[in-house]
C-alpha cells in the first residue's frame, strides 16, 4: 500500500514510517525543506517530498493516488507556534487534504493526529473526571485545542459527506526517550529547573501568577542545574501521564489493520501515570542531578487519558513507561559515548 505520512520526520511520524515500510507498504513522507532529520527516514520504500503544509499545491500532490493518509504534520504548542499558525497549519491543511483525496476511490483510510488538548479547558485546569475517555466533553480552552476540534469535524464532514474513511487518533503528550535525559529539549521544561526558568521568562503571559512561579524557581537556582519537581502550594506534585513514540507510532500503524476504526475516535496515551516526584528522583539517579521541590501556584491539575478502546479495538499495546524510557535513553546514551 502506497501511504503518505505528513510530518515524516517528525517525533511520532519517523517512528511510523519506519514501521510502515518494515511490513512491506510504501511511504511517500512530506517533510519541510532543510528539516535535517530526513535522512533518518530515508529508504528504498520511502519517497522524500519537501514542502509546507501551506503549500496548497504541494500538499495536494503528494497525497495524489495514495491509498492511505496520516496527517501527523502541523503546529504544536511545544514549538511556540502562534494562535494564526494554529490555524493555517492544523484546520487549512487538513482541509486541503481531505479536499486532494475525496475523489481518489482507492482511498482506504484517512487518519488524521489530534490531540487531549480538544479536552482541556484551559492550561493548567482539571478534567470533568479521570482518566479523560473518548467521551469526555469537548471544552478546548485554547486555540491549539480548538484548531483540533475544527480539524476532527472537518474529517467527519468528509467521511458522511463523501465517504472519506476517517479514523481520529488524540494523542497526548508524547516523548521520544532521549528528550527525558536532555535538559535542552522541549520535555526538559517539566524537567530541569534551568530549563523551566527559561520557558517561563519566555512565555508572553504577564500574571502575577507566572511572575510568582518564576521567582520560586530563581530562589531555586544555587548555580547548578537540578531535576525540579513541580507541585502545588500545599507541596502535592503534578501527576502527568507521558507517552513514548514508538508505542503511539504503534498505534497509529495499528489503524491499517483494523477496518472497524473507521469513523472512530482513540486516545493514544501512555502506559500510565505517574507523579512529578516520582521521575524526578528515578531521574535524579541516573543524571547524575540533585532534586529541588518548586511549590508554584502554576502548577497543573491531574491529566490523564484512558487508551482502553484503542486497546480492545486497535490492539494498541503501550510498553514504555516513562522510567523504561529514561532506562533506553541511558542505554542509548552510552552505546554512542562508547562508540565514540
Amino acid at each position: 500500500m502506497r501511504v503518505l505520512v505528513t510530518g515524516a520526520a517528525g517525533r511520532i511520524g519517523s517512528h511510523l514510517t519506519r514501521l510502515l515500510t518494515g511490513a512491506g507498504h510504501r511511504v511517500r513522507a512530506f517533510v519541510l525543506p532543510g528539516d535535517k532529520r530526513a535522512h533518518n527516514i530515508a529508504g528504498p520504500a520511502v519517497e522524500l517530498v519537501f514542502g509546507r503544509l501551506e503549500d496548497a499545491s504541494a500538499l495536494s500532490a503528494a497525497a495524489r493516488d495514495v491509498e492511505a493518509v496520516y496527517h501527523l504534520g502541523g503546529a504544536l504548542t511545544s514549538r511556540g507556534n502562534t494562535d494564526q499558525e494554529f490555524f493555517d497549519l492544523n484546520v487549512r491543511s487538513t482541509f486541503t487534504l481531505l479536499m486532494a483525496t475525496r475523489e481518489n476511490t482507492r482511498l482506504r483510510h484517512f487518519v488524521y493526529a489530534s490531540s487531549d488538548a480538544v479536552y482541556l479547558p484551559s492550561v493548567g485546569a482539571g478534567a470533568c473526571y479521570l482518566p479523560v475517555d473518548e467521551q469526555h466533553p469537548r471544552l478546548a480552552g485554547t486555540v491549539y485545542g480548538a484548531s483540533k476540534i475544527a480539524a476532527e469535524d472537518l474529517c467527519f464532514s468528509f467521511w458522511r459527506g463523501f465517504g472519506v474513511p476517517i479514523t481520529i487518533l488524540r494523542f497526548g503528550a508524547t516523548a521520544d526517550a532521549d528528550e527525558l535525559i536532555d535538559p535542552t529539549s522541549v520535555f526538559a521544561r517539566w524537567l530541569y529547573l534551568r530549563a523551566a526558568i527559561a520557558h517561563l521568562h519566555s512565555m508572553s503571559d504577564s500574571s502575577a501568577k507566572l511572575a510568582s512561579a518564576i521567582q520560586v524557581l530563581r530562589d531555586l537556582d544555587d548555580g547548578a542545574d537540578h531535576v525540579v519537581v513541580f507541585a502545588n502550594p500545599a507541596g502535592d506534585p503534578e501527576i502527568r501521564q507521558w507517552g513514548d513514540a514508538r508505542d503511539v507510532a504503534q498505534g497509529c500503524a495499528r489503524v491499517l489493520e483494523v477496518p472497524g476504526a473507521i469513523g472512530e475516535v482513540f486516545n493514544l496515551g501512555g502506559v500510565a501515570p505517574f507523579s512529578a516526584d516520582e521521575l524526578a528522583r528515578y531521574l535524579s539517579d541516573h543524571v547524575g542531578l540533585s532534586c529541588v521541590t518548586a511549590l508554584l501556584p502554576t502548577a497543573r491539575a491531574a491529566w490523564f487519558v484512558s487508551s482502553a478502546k484503542a486497546r480492545g479495538v486497535l490492539g494498541y499495546t503501550p510498553h514504555w513507561t516513562v522510567f523504561g524510557m529514561v532506562d533506553s535513553a541511558v542505554e542509548s546514551a552510552s552505546v554512542r559515548t562508547a562508540r565514540h
